[in-house]
């Protein structure tokens, strides 16, 4: 499993991390073992369609290896499509969801100070 962080300007960092992953919209399903790019904003998927940038789906993350399997479940919407696959950023993410992702993330990242202190920082993650 390659775990590297990815470093650019974006407002959270990503972990690339290959997780289980379903993205269904308009009656279609992508499910992909591809992702990468995970962060609490979104992930990037590998797999095909033909949904538009903008095209709201609902996405699952299943994480494996403990029973019953952990199901991440966030809305989203379609941010960029590539050769490759699709860029989907969170629109709704739940507390069970979020706390899933944030572990996720921190468990996966070179850099778990950093991460902590982008949720700390950010304004629309404080829990109350």
């Amino acid at each position: 499993m390659n775990n590297k962080i990815t470093e650019d300007h974006r407002e959270f960092s990503r972990v690339d991390i290959k997780i289980l992953a379903t993205v269904q919209a308009k009656g279609e399903e992508i499910v992909s073992t591809g992702t990468h790019d995970v962060s609490m904003k979104g992930l990037f998927v590998r797999g095909k369609t033909d949904w538009s940038i903008g095209t709201e789906c609902e996405i699952h993350l299943i994480l494996e290896g403990q029973n019953p399997p952990v199901n991440i479940e966030v809305k989203g919407k379609v941010q960029r499509i590539t050769e490759e696959g699709i860029a989907v950023l969170f629109t709704e993410v739940g507390l069970e969801a979020y706390e899933h992702l944030h572990n996720l993330v921190m468990l996966n990242t070179d850099d778990p100070e950093k991460v902590e202190r982008e949720f700390s920082n950010h304004l629309g993650l404080k829990k109350k």
